[in-house]
């Protein structure tokens, strides 16, 4: 199944939630959300972020990051 929930995601989730995640990571994390789909199967307060960050220039509606990697990380 393409977009059940990993063991992965669970765990990246987790550590979201917990803070424990900076800021590239939290753009991976939403950007695997959004690709896969799984975005729609999680709590909706997710989604909200997702669209923030839509909203906020940093995603795309596909879920791809609107900067190159590099960039971010200077």
């Amino acid at each position: 199944m393409k977009n059940a929930i990993s063991i992965r995601n669970v765990e990246a989730l987790h550590l979201y939630e917990s803070g424990q995640l900076d800021e590239i990571q939290c753009l991976l994390l939403f950007q695997g959300l959004i690709e896969s789909n799984l975005i729609n199967q999680l709590d909706p307060s997710y989604r909200k972020t997702a669209d923030d960050l839509i909203k906020s220039g940093f995603l795309n509606f596909d879920g791809s990051i609107t900067q190159p990697k590099e960039k971010l990380w200077t």
